[in-house]
């Protein structure tokens, strides 16, 4: 009597990610000198401004040092003030024209003219000089803040640095949508403070010993202060640091207000096709009891030569026998089992439920990790075959790190039946699976889920040329973007939850930023009213404001310090 013989394939343990190779010194050496070189753009782009802002800096420095006659003085404050901010009293110009009565450019001109008129020259100069200087340090520093987020980027090679850097770059691409918010929000405040201003100048001489002079001054401090500068100052610098780190992490965006899109997301829907597999299907191991080996495979392959079910397809890869036609006759086949007849015996082939269904107990299954198929043939227990389960366990990390950031409900498409994706589906804890979608109707299917509620959705796709699909933020895993928002690499879509974090963490910076804008502008109008701010005190406070809202943008990678006070 033949001994049972059993066989285990050994998996190999999964490749650990190598730490990067250290840079070439020639390739230290290019970004270096790419570096300097976007340092020096800077200088070079605005060069002719630098030269008109040093002159009319000596105009000034002349103006206070040698204290002309009042007229020649007035000239040279005036020729200063035109010098330097020439783009100032153009861009208010045209914000006049469009009616934008409370733009930037049209207070800071307003406030500098004003100075003039109340004997207050050297302030309005002042303001002119240090208010397109102060733009100049703060487009220097957001630039400087990108260029430090663009080195997260150095490991991925200076090809993809520079794609990442041409598109952020794009005007459209820095747009938040918390921007138009916050400058909606605070519109009705700064018009309010605006509007105390010009109350403020006209009652203070009434009911204190001060002359009119004094009063507008004050008031036009004020409302220097209550424009949105130093507020939206660093926007753009949040956008394009998260698009940098979500670049980082895998994820290309066009826009960063998609970005800001994911944040609040209830309802995901995911294409199986659209992730890797660990690993190929494969037999991990079989037992044979009263079959021989040879004779074992032969059965099992014949049957699996007849159908068109995956695990049929991975049993026919092994080939270990060769396939005759016209062996097999009476072939049936359900989801999870094949049967058929061989020399006039039954020979079936199937899982432990397909059997049961069958009324066929089937031994107690081995411990193995794995799916396990059972021979029967002529009534009699033939052994088993385990297969590798075949299932991404990073899909099942994926959702449970979406729902800790607020999905609530993850929705898989594939082309499967329903009997051969359900141990996926639940392994991988989807709550909704819709089997049986082919690639041609799986836009419609997404469309019509979409169409089921007004709950914002994204849809993972599968970079093909399909059409675009009705949901609010499409990504799509490949290497083609299409007409997708975002494309994420198969190698990294377990990155994937990162998106949602950093999403709601653009939101959290904003509102730092404006708790922090807010309450320096804050002191800024109290020292006004009292007398202790001029004209160009404001402007340097609020661009202080400013700078630091700017570096606060690099934050945005980081834990927020509303979320750790609250959760102190």
């Amino acid at each position: 009597m033949r001994q049972n013989r059993s066989f285990f394939v050994k998996m190999d343990p999964p490749a650990k990610n190598g730490s990067a190779a250290a840079r070439p010194r020639k390739r230290v050496k290019k970004e270096k000198e790419a570096s300097q070189k976007r340092e020096a753009s800077i200088l070079h782009r605005n060069r002719l401004l630098i030269l008109r802002l040093a002159a009319a800096s000596l105009i000034f420095a002349y103006v206070l040092i040698r204290t002309p006659d009042e007229r020649l003085k007035t000239l040279l404050l005036i020729a200063a003030s035109v010098l330097a901010g020439f783009e100032c009293l153009r861009d208010a110009f045209r914000a006049l024209i469009n009616r934008y009565l409370t733009a930037e450019a049209v207070i800071v001109s307003f406030a500098a003219i004003v100075s003039f008129l109340i004997g207050f020259g050297e302030e309005g100069t002042a303001l002119m000089i240090l208010f397109p200087a102060l733009k100049l340090l703060i487009t220097a520093e957001e630039e400087n803040v990108q260029n430090q987020a663009l080195k997260r980027l150095d490991r991925r090679g200076e090809e993809y640095t520079e794609e990442i850097a041409e598109k952020v770059r794009k005007p459209y691409a820095a747009d938040l949508r918390i921007g138009a918010v916050m400058e909606d929000s605070v519109r009705m405040a700064l018009h309010t403070g605006l509007l105390i201003a010009l109350i403020y100048a006209v009652i203070l001489p009434l009911f204190f010993h001060y002359n009119i002079r004094i009063s507008v001054h004050r008031a036009i401090t004020v409302m220097l202060v209550c424009t949105p500068f130093s507020l939206l100052a660093a926007v753009p610098s949040i956008a394009r640091v998260s698009m940098i780190y979500a670049a980082s992490k895998g994820t290309v965006f066009e826009r960063a207000a998609d970005l800001e899109l994911v944040d609040g997301t209830k309802t995901v829907i995911m294409e199986k096709s659209c992730f890797a597999k660990n690993e190929e299907q494969r037999i991990l191991g079989y037992k044979s009891t009263c079959l021989d080996d040879n004779t074992f495979f032969m059965l099992v392959s014949h049957l699996a030569a007849l159908s068109e079910q995956s695990f049929s397809k991975v049993i026919l890869k092994e080939g270990r026998s060769e396939i005759r036609e016209g062996l097999i006759t009476d072939f049936e086949e359900a989801p999870g089992g094949i049967e058929g007849t061989v020399m006039n015996s039954r020979v079936i082939l199937g899982t432990a439920s397909y059997l049961a269904g069958k009324n066929i107990e089937v031994p107690e299954e081995p411990s193995e990790k794995g799916i396990c198929f059972h021979l029967f043939a002529a009534g009699r227990y033939g052994g088993y075959l385990i297969l590798s389960e075949n299932t991404q366990s990073d899909i099942g990390d994926i959702i449970h790190d979406m729902r800790v950031n607020g999905v609530n409900r993850c929705i898989l498409i594939c082309e499967e039946s329903a009997e051969e994706i359900s141990k996926y589906s639940i392994n991988s804890k989807f709550d909704d699976v819709f089997t049986g979608i082919s690639s041609e109707n799986r836009v419609t299917a997404v469309n019509e889920i979409c169409s089921s509620d007004n709950k914002k959705k994204i849809y993972f796709a599968r970079d093909d040329e399909s059409r675009r699909s009705d949901a609010e933020l499409e990504i799509r895993i490949g290497k083609n973007l299409g007409d997708a928002d975002a494309l994420t690499s198969e190698e990294e879509y377990a990155n994937i939850p990162v998106l949602f974090s950093l999403s709601h963490r653009i939101k959290e910076i904003a509102a730092e930023n404006a708790i922090i804008a807010f309450g320096i502008k804050a002191l800024i109008i109290f020292f006004s009213l009292i007398g202790y701010c001029n004209l160009w005190m404001a402007i340097l406070a609020d661009t202080f404001a400013a700078i630091v809202t700017i570096l606060n943008a690099n934050r945005v990678t980081f834990k927020s310090l509303i979320r750790s006070f609250f959760n102190k």
